[in-house]
């Protein structure tokens, strides 16, 4: 949704205008006009407020030799210096790796164990037997367990809780 703009009414027109010309003292009518209307007393306030300083000023053609003239300024590197340094970087990160490498391989060699493993005899195998049923002798007692009634069961626990007769 656009948003128009409503003209100006014609007394803001000619006042605007006034202040155009001269801010601090736009004229009688102006003035009046000031003191009843107070859109056209903030667009003056606003009007003041702005800075009145010039832009700066460049000679013709500075932003155009700019470049030329920072890179004037730089020093001069030599491509063939350049290889070089390179070159010499990399023949030092050869020569540290091969020192790095025989330091490595010297340490291995003296190294001698400074305790000795004695293993036992190992062990025996020994063969488990599974029998052939997955239940044992007493499992069908234990589920019979489960078929008791409430009484019996606790008639079960204190018979299984009191002490057992002394042997002789």
């Amino acid at each position: 949704m656009t948003r128009e703009t409503l003209p100006l009414p014609e007394p803001c027109q000619r006042t605007l205008a006034a202040l155009e010309a001269d801010p601090l003292e736009p004229g009688r009518d102006a003035q009046a006009h000031l003191r009843g209307c107070p859109a056209c007393a903030e667009a003056r306030v606003l009007f003041l407020a702005q800075e009145e300083a010039p832009d700066p000023l460049a000679p013709a053609g500075y932003f155009d030799r700019l470049p030329g003239r920072i890179l004037g300024k730089l020093p001069v590197r030599q491509g063939l210096s350049r290889r070089l340094h390179g070159l010499g970087w990399a023949a030092a990160a050869v020569l540290l790796m091969a020192a790095s490498a025989g330091a490595f391989w010297a340490g291995r060699a003296n190294r001698t164990p400074l305790v000795e493993a004695n293993l036992p005899k190992p062990v025996d195998t020994v063969e488990i037997t599974v029998p052939d049923e997955p239940f044992h002798d007493r499992d069908e007692e234990a589920a019979q367990l489960q078929t008791l009634s409430p009484s019996d069961m606790k008639a079960l626990l204190q018979q299984m809780d009191a002490p057992a007769p002394a042997q002789r």
